[in-house]
């Protein structure tokens, strides 16, 4: 029986306790004017009274308490400071809660790689305004082409919070076009022309044709197949390189026999280019002879 009464003495203590501890927390909480937080995180900009308290009187819930610090870094405000700063402005209320709070800055960063995305551009260069920094959530975004000038586009960034309409963002990109000096065209050139040196310059082009010919030596001397305009390209599809001998030509043969140089008369059995070795049939004796073309129907045999 006494075991009994001092079980339930015991419950008693607990419970006025726990009662007593609820009326001083609530009387420290409600009782103050304003009731500081432990910890608060905010965006870019300023730090007001709403951002660092869990109470406070409503008229001075946008009152300024200092700027936020930079990205991802904190501050430590004491509540002897905040008293002081509302003070200074002639407002006179009790401050409690927690004595510091720890501010941290947070955010969404809406930086290039983030906007070129947006936008639906591989590379580009963001003119004034490099990055946003939104407050802590989820987004979605629509980018709006606005004009175009030049290698500048100007965009309108359209920011939807939890499926609503939040902000536009302006947005200026300046294009990076990559270009490319390969040789081209210094002029028109007709189909079936001979292609010399001075009808090649070099020149800057934003893309390379994939059979194009991008140097000097193998371009001059082949000849045209289509029309080629000044500034394009030369590629393997709108030349060809030039057949000095054809198949059935006659040939001037130089025979080369020590000091002795002999000039005649012979008929190419193949085709070639400059450098190949073609079979020749001289017209007097029939004798085939293997030759070297080294010119427009000229060929050596050494």
């Amino acid at each position: 029986m006494q075991r009994l009464f001092r079980q339930a003495m015991r419950c008693c203590k607990l419970l006025i306790t726990l009662s007593v501890s609820i009326v001083l927390f609530s009387y420290l909480a409600f009782g103050c004017d304003v009731v500081l937080k432990k910890s608060a995180t905010v965006g870019l900009g300023d730090i007001t009274l709403k951002d660092i308290a869990n109470h406070y009187p409503e008229r001075l819930s946008n009152f300024v308490i200092g700027s936020a610090p930079y990205l991802n870094n904190s501050v430590v405000l004491s509540g002897v400071y905040i008293k002081s700063l509302l003070l200074q402005k002639g407002i006179t209320v009790s401050v409690c809660g927690s004595p510091f709070v720890r501010v941290v800055t947070k955010g969404f960063i809406l930086d290039r790689k983030r906007i070129l995305r947006i936008v639906g551009l591989k590379d580009g260069t963001l003119v004034g305004k490099r990055f946003y920094v939104l407050p802590l959530g989820k987004y979605t975004f629509k980018g709006r082409l606005k004009k175009l000038d030049s290698d500048l586009r100007f965009y309108d960034i359209y920011v939807y919070r939890k499926g609503k309409f939040y902000k536009k963002l302006p947005v200026v990109i300046k294009l990076n076009e990559k270009s490319y000096l390969i040789p081209v065209a210094n002029r028109e050139i007709e189909p079936g022309c001979m292609i010399t040196g001075s009808d090649v310059v070099y020149g800057k082009v934003k893309r390379i044709p994939p059979n194009a010919l991008t140097s000097k030596s193998l371009i001059v001397g082949r000849v045209s197949l289509t029309l080629i305009r000044k500034g394009k390209p030369f590629t393997q599809s709108n030349t060809k390189r030039y057949k000095p001998v054809k198949l059935g030509d006659l040939v001037k043969v130089k025979v080369v026999e020590g000091n002795v140089v002999i000039y005649t008369i012979a008929k190419a059995l193949r085709g070639g280019y400059d450098g190949d070795i073609i079979p020749i049939m001289y017209l007097s004796s029939k004798r085939v002879r293997p030759a070297k073309i080294v010119g427009n129907k000229i060929v050596v045999v050494q």
